[in-house]
Order: structure tokens, then C-alpha cells, then sequence
């Protein structure tokens, strides 16, 4: 900006150069609040464990071209989980509130007319979130060519703090090294490999990730994918060998409100025999979420909203129906049959359910779950997720029924 004397006065005038770093600059900000609530995570209906809180977040993201070839991004988010009600069972819940800077990244590009890179920390995620969905310190490689794509990247959980106010850099030393390609095999269906390390420089759980995986569209109305996993490694003595597959499909009918059915199942491997030296039960990654959609506009944990497990010792058959009112608009009613692989009397992997199964049965369950989205205006999500679960026999007959609920809203200027 420039000052100029007139006649009148000083104005501040903007020169070219204010204009030209303007136009390189690009901002968004958006603002997100949900009200969640847990219910009976306990599976006992004589006590009051029920945990109900407030999420708000702000969110701010700023894209700056540096140059023809570099580009930053950063992200700042406030945060916040703030209860409401806690249950006589959960005391120990404490709310919290952060200001992060969540991303902050330089991307290189034209190194060749195919390579680029991107460094600092960067959100890693795979379409489902069925490897990954997180930020990550580190450094990524993209070669695209033609139909093939290749990712090359090393990278580390908060190798730097994260909270501006509060030094949240982890104290665990956990190197992640992905290699992954895919390739576009026709107009309407690709495929891909990944391999996955994760490497613990403190302790003793060293995990390798393999995978194919494919996706696409048979017709017009008939969308599938596929995920095919297998986990090697060491855990301390043990030596890890368990595989997962996860694969369904989302029929679209052609008549009014657009109804879809959806069909799919997922398995991940149990260990039938811990005391020898081979862990066999499938485990994911870590840095995963289990979180995407079918036919409609709202995301959700598609392993079921409340019992939310990982895909680690148990069969999960899912069948879902979904509509859309309008464009700007979906209903997605889910159902999901659970059965474990191996009994065990343990915690469901990645589950917020507080008892373990009892070993004598197999069966952990069922669960319904009604997912609402709707798009008001250009700017404004509106969502609702209720899911409900019913205990099977590897809880017991006296465990009762446990519910969770998620209303919110995001809306972006």
C-alpha cells in the first residue's frame, strides 16, 4: 500500500504490488459444531455411563502461489471438546480446547513435466480412510504418468508440536515409509498396490502393511471396490500374519429419489492360537478411520456408528439402502451383522465399547444406523448420524443396548 497526499486529505492507495500478492492468495474459512452423544458403552442398563459433548472447530486455510513452481498451504484450527454430561461412570472425562496448525506444506512441481513433491505436514488420506487419514510430518512423491500414478513419501506423527500454545510433539518415534501406485485400467475401472511400513524406533511393534486394491464402475448403476490386506512384521517375539479384505458394491435404481442398495463384507483375521510364536490376527494400520459413504452426500463410519470397530478378529456383513430427496440431499439406512473370528475374551479392536467380549461366543452383535446429509445451500452441510447396536452372545444375556448420535452442521465462507 501506498500513501498519497490530496488536497483533502491521505488515501491509501493499493500499487501493483499489493495486487499482484493478493492474486496469489487464496484463503477459505469454515466453521464446524457437532453435538455427539454416547449412550450405555458399558452394555449395562442399571448404570448411568452415558458421555454427551459439544464439538465446535474454526478453521482457517491460506494457499499462497510462491512462484510458477511452489506453492504453501497452511491450516490453522481452533478446537474444542467440551461435555456436557458425563454419567456417574465418567468422571474422568475432561474437556479441552486447542488451537493447532493442523497443515503447513510447500508443493514442488515440474520438477519433470511427471515428478512433484510436497513437504511439511500434510494430511495423508486414501479415499475410504481404510489405510490412512491423518496428518503427517514429512516428505511425499508424486510421478503421474499417462494412467499410472505413483506415491513415494517417509514422514512422522507431530515429529513437531501441533498445539501453538502447548508442546503436543509425541513422545513416540514411529517412522511411516508408503509406497503405493495405482493405475487406471479403463475410462471406468482402476486398480492399485501399496506397501506400508511402520517403524517404531522406541519399541517393539513393527508392522508392514501389503495390499491390492481396485475399484470402479461394472455399469451405469453398479459402482464396487476392493481392499485385499496382508500384515507382516514383528511384534515383540511374535511374528505378525494376518490378512483382511473388505469389498461390497452400491446398486443405483433408476426411478424417482434415486433408491440404492448397498451390499458388503469385511473380514479381518483372528488368531486361533496365541500361545505360539505367530500373531495371526489382522490388525489395520493406525492411521486409519474406517470413515466414507455409499450413494449419498454424508459421510459415516461404514463398520457401524456405534460400535465403530477396527477390522481386526471380526466378520462384518453390511447391508444398506439409501435415497435421495434432492440433490442436495441423502438417507442412508444401514444394517450390520457382527461375528467374531476367533472367540476371545478381550476389548474389540478400536471399539469405545468398556467390556470385553467373554470368549464363549462369537457372536458380538448387530447394529442399525440412520445417516441424514443435507446440503442447504452452497455453503451450509447439515448432518445427522444415530446408530444403534444390540449386543450378541459374546457379551452375554444380560448385556443391554448401546447407542451414539452426531448432529451437526459445517459451514464455509
Amino acid at each position: 500500500m501506498t500513501l498519497i497526499a490530496t488536497p483533502s486529505g491521505f488515501l491509501l492507495a493499493q500499487t501493483s504490488d499489493d495486487e499482484e500478492f493478493l492474486d496469489r492468495l487464496e484463503y477459505e474459512v469454515w466453521v464446524d459444531a457437532s453435538f455427539e452423544r454416547l449412550g450405555n458403552m458399558d452394555l449395562d442398563s442399571r448404570r448411568s455411563d452415558g458421555l454427551s459433548a459439544v464439538v465446535p472447530e474454526l478453521g482457517l486455510g491460506i494457499d499462497f502461489e510462491v512462484s510458477d513452481t511452489i506453492d504453501a498451504y497452511l491450516s490453522l484450527l481452533a478446537e474444542g471438546w467440551w461435555a456436557v454430561d458425563r454419567g456417574r461412570e465418567r468422571g474422568l472425562e475432561e474437556s479441552e480446547s486447542s488451537l493447532n496448525v493442523s497443515e503447513l506444506y510447500f508443493d514442488f512441481y515440474d520438477i519433470t513435466d511427471e515428478l512433484s513433491f510436497r513437504v511439511g505436514r500434510q494430511t495423508f488420506a486414501d479415499p475410504r480412510e481404510w489405510l490412512y487419514v491423518e496428518e503427517l510430518d514429512g516428505i511425499r512423491a508424486f510421478y503421474d504418468y499417462d494412467d499410472l500414478s505413483l506415491e513415494l513419501s517417509a514422514s512422522r506423527e507431530r515429529e513437531f508440536t501441533r498445539d501453538i500454545f502447548e508442546n503436543d510433539a509425541s513422545e513416540e518415534r514411529v517412522n511411516n515409509y508408503i509406497v503405493s501406485g495405482s493405475y487406471q485400467l479403463t475410462d471406468d475401472h482402476q486398480a492399485g498396490a501399496y506397501a506400508l511400513v511402520r517403524d517404531d524406533q522406541l519399541g517393539s511393534v513393527n508392522p508392514i502393511f501389503y495390499g491390492l486394491r481396485a475399484g470402479g464402475a461394472v455399469t451405469d448403476s453398479l459402482d464396487y471396490w476392493l481392499e485385499l490386506g496382508h500384515v507382516r512384521g514383528r511384534d515383540g517375539s511374535d511374528r505378525l500374519r494376518g490378512y483382511g479384505v473388505d469389498l461390497g458394491g452400491t446398486y443405483q435404481f433408476s426411478a424417482p429419489l434415486e433408491p440404492s442398495l448397498t451390499l458388503a463384507y469385511a473380514y479381518g483375521s483372528g488368531d486361533s492360537n496365541p500361545d505360539s510364536d505367530v500373531d495371526r490376527q489382522f490388525r489395520q494400520t493406525g492411521l486409519h478411520d474406517n470413515h466414507g459413504s455409499f450413494n449419498g452426500i454424508q459421510g459415516f463410519s461404514y463398520y457401524g456408528e456405534t460400535l465403530d470397530p477396527d477390522l481386526s478378529n471380526i466378520e462384518i456383513v453390511t447391508a444398506g439402502i439409501g435415497v435421495r430427496p434432492s440433490e442436495l440431499s441423502s438417507v442412508d439406512l444401514i444394517y450390520h451383522h457382527y461375528q467374531q473370528d476367533v472367540a476371545t475374551d478381550d476389548f474389540i479392536e478400536g471399539s469405545l465399547l468398556l467390556v470385553p467380549t467373554n470368549g464363549e461366543s462369537r457372536d458380538v452383535g448387530q447394529a442399525v444406523d440412520l445417516v441424514l446429509g443435507y446440503h442447504a445451500f452452497e455453503d451450509l452441510r447439515l448432518r445427522s448420524r444415530l446408530g444403534y447396536f444390540m449386543p450378541g452372545g459374546a457379551f452375554g444375556n444380560s448385556a443391554s443396548d448401546a447407542y451414539s448420535l452426531v448432529v451437526g452442521f459445517e459451514y464455509t465462507f
